[in-house]
């Protein structure tokens, strides 16, 4: 008998998790990578990821986002929050990300992400060298898959079947 309960009990608990409502996900995660398309690193690519949280974002106007996490790799240079020259956001209009606002000025080139106008698609890369050479590049974000809250209900639900099955045999083996 207390088997079965255990058994009924596990089975609901799955069955609620596996029934909840996905939550209305506040941050974000996105990768994103270019090329320069001119000057004098023409050709050289680069890539990174942030993260934020957009929670904040009414979708009325220009708005900014903190990023809570950032990296891009660079001609070889891994360059993160702390490397920037001013507070590093996430950018929208409208409620719609336009990409990031991010500069560097220390290493070789100084380099700056800058967001969009009216869309992502217009993000772009510029730089500057020492000697005086400039450019810029390209810029595509892609957002960063994220597991569904029923991903994580799948998961829970298969550890407590696993668990049962593990407790089932124990009991078995002791009785034995």
């Amino acid at each position: 008998m207390m088997k079965m309960k255990h058994a009924l009990f596990t089975a609901l608990a799955a069955g609620m998790l596996a029934s909840m409502a996905p939550a209305q996900a506040a941050q974000q995660n996105w990768d994103f990578s270019g090329s320069f398309d001119f000057g004098q690193y023409i050709g050289e690519s680069y890539s990174g990821s942030l993260s934020f949280d957009d929670a904040g974002v009414t979708g009325t106007g220009d708005e900014w986002a903190s990023l809570d996490v950032f990296t891009i790799t660079l001609l070889g240079q891994t360059y993160t929050l702390a490397d920037a020259v001013a507070p590093a956001e996430a950018v929208y209009y409208d409620g719609q990300f336009l990409g990031v606002s991010y500069s560097v000025e220390s290493g070789e080139p100084w380099f700056s992400l800058i967001a969009g106008y009216g869309d992502r698609s217009e993000a772009y890369t510029a730089y500057s060298s020492s000697v005086g050479l400039s450019g810029f590049g390209s810029l595509q974000f892609v957002q960063a898959p994220v597991p569904e809250p029923e991903t994580y209900a799948m998961l829970l639900a298969g550890l407590g079947l696993l668990a049962g099955v593990a407790r089932r045999r124990l009991s078995a083996g002791h009785n034995a």
